[in-house]
């Protein structure tokens, strides 16, 4: 009997062994050149389709119309549908084509598995069937993944798209969709935005990143694998992109719910926030990393900076996206942050400050000066309100001193005569603030900050998150109490936060 079988012949005579010379990001480039050889195509774009016939269609019409100016293999995968996909997908009209029919439909994940496992281009770019691209689509994106070794994970802004990536672009009907995101597209690395996490309308991966982080964690079922992928992104040396040079359509309604039964949502979402939150050792998708500041950053955008390169410290940031976003506000006039600072209390926080900080550390605030120097800042930004922690003014005047002269810094103070107060008084069984804030009034913060020798002082509020009908009650409460309170007595029942902005003078 004979056991001879045919051997799998791998050719590398082109191919060179890794030398021990590079580091980091030239030994991961180095690994994955022969995908730059003649004959692998640059991208493999792969469309993932579970019924909707005619989104599927312009889907692909779509691919086909604006992904001309890039090599391409198209993938397309019929993920269980019963609507004629797969008789559709036999007729598309493209040369190096693959098909992939699932025969039942069991997860977005397993065609997201069945994409990887087949593709041949140096990026798997996977598009679902409710996404239709536009013109400069790909060759923008790819502009900027490909102008940093870091950058592992772009997107595009959208329609239909939450975390602060959506732009809505008017238009009467998908031909003058097209026709105003044409004009929109135009490549501009100034619209760049680092992001801690990114929704994937469309999901490019380079194949160092498929190796190295993967896809995703079969511990979610549905809700947070992006959020959990980012993490295990950054954690790996990568950097996420926002590109808002670049706009697809989304063809879906998501804040209505469109195609999901809204009690299998909502236990999608508690269960993935928990598996992420144990899985990360309690840091919790939303609260620690969609911590955007735009109160307290605010003024970033208009206060009068004397030269291009600064230095930022951002105290409190939790997981980092204030530190992001501190650059973020200064890349759009065309400033830099040469040095990036973060400060943590909470060392949970310490490994993702890393990521995104040139410089992060963790101790009690008490010891803050012994880690950085006096006048070392331009920015600092404290992110949690300074009568959360005892002696308050005095950290502010520590925070002070690491200014450089004209420097800005930028901080809140709870409201500690908010509404919650007021429910107490009115017996309603109301928590106090698990924050336990201190009492520290306007005038005593107006008095430290100039006894301090602060110039171009001025506060703002950052209001509770309240509907107009839980403002109407309280508002009746409050004329209860006080038959003539007014509008400013509201305002300030509703006051969260007071924010400050001081110049050193």
């Amino acid at each position: 009997m004979s056991y001879d079988t045919e051997p799998i012949i791998i050719n590398t005579d082109e191919l060179n062994p890794p030398t021990p010379s590079g580091g980091l990001w030239d030994n991961r480039a180095a690994a994955y050149h022969m995908y730059d050889a003649p004959g692998v195509p640059k991208c493999s774009v792969a469309v993932t389709a579970y019924n909707r016939l005619e989104k599927t269609k312009y889907c692909v019409e779509c691919i086909l119309n604006y992904t001309q100016d890039i090599d391409y293999e198209l993938i397309l995968i019929d993920n269980g549908s019963e609507d004629g996909t797969f008789e559709f997908f036999r007729s598309v009209a493209y040369e190096k084509k693959k098909i992939i029919k699932i025969s039942k439909n069991i997860g977005a994940g397993y065609a997201w598995t069945a994409a990887r496992r087949s593709f041949s281009g140096k990026y798997l770019i996977v598009i679902p069937n409710d996404t239709y691209v536009t013109k400069n689509w790909l060759s923008n994106l790819l502009k900027c993944y490909e102008s940093n070794p870091e950058i592992g994970f772009v997107a595009p802004v959208s329609s239909n798209v939450s975390n602060l990536q959506e732009v809505k672009l008017e238009f009467s009907d998908f031909d003058d969709m097209q026709e105003k995101a044409a004009a929109f597209n135009k490549s501009d690395p100034s619209k760049w935005e680092e992001r801690m996490r990114l929704i994937s309308i469309i999901s490019i991966f380079s194949r160092p990143v498929l190796d190295i982080v993967g896809i995703s964690d079969a511990a979610y079922l549905h809700d947070f694998i992006e959020d959990d992928f980012a993490v295990r992104l950054r954690r790996a040396g990568y950097k996420l992109m926002l590109c808002r040079d670049t706009w697809v359509c989304h063809d879906h309604d998501f804040r209505n719910l469109e195609d999901k039964d809204p009690a299998a949502f909502q236990a999608s979402l508690e269960s993935g926030r928990r598996i992420y939150s144990e899985k990360h050792h309690g840091i919790d998708p939303w609260d620690d990393i969609n911590n955007f500041e735009f109160d307290l950053l605010a003024p970033l955008d208009t206060v009068a900076f004397h030269k291009e390169n600064l230095s930022a410290l951002t105290i409190e940031p939790r997981c980092g996206t204030p530190v992001l976003e501190i650059r973020n506000y200064l890349k759009r006039r065309d400033m830099t942050v040469t040095v990036s600072c973060a400060f943590t209390s909470q060392a949970k926080y310490y490994l993702d400050l890393q990521t995104v900080a040139d410089y992060a550390a963790c101790d009690r605030l008490d010891f803050i000066q012994d880690v950085f120097d006096e006048n070392s800042f331009d920015i600092i930004a404290f992110c949690e309100p300074v009568n959360i922690y005892s002696s308050g003014l005095l950290l502010l005047k520590r925070l002070y001193g690491l200014l450089k002269p004209d420097g800005i810094l930028l901080f809140k103070v709870r409201n500690a005569d908010g509404f919650m107060s007021l429910l107490r008084c009115c017996t309603l069984g109301m928590e106090y603030d698990h924050d336990l804030p201190s009492y520290l009034s306007i005038n005593e913060m107006l008095d430290c900050l100039m006894d301090l020798g602060g110039c171009d002082i001025s506060f703002s509020r950052e209001f509770e998150f309240l509907t107009a009908a839980d403002q109407n009650v309280l508002f009746g409460m409050l004329r209860g109490l006080n038959p003539n309170a007014g509008e400013d007595e509201l305002t300030k029942l509703i006051t969260k936060n007071h924010i400050f902005k001081v110049i050193k003078g």
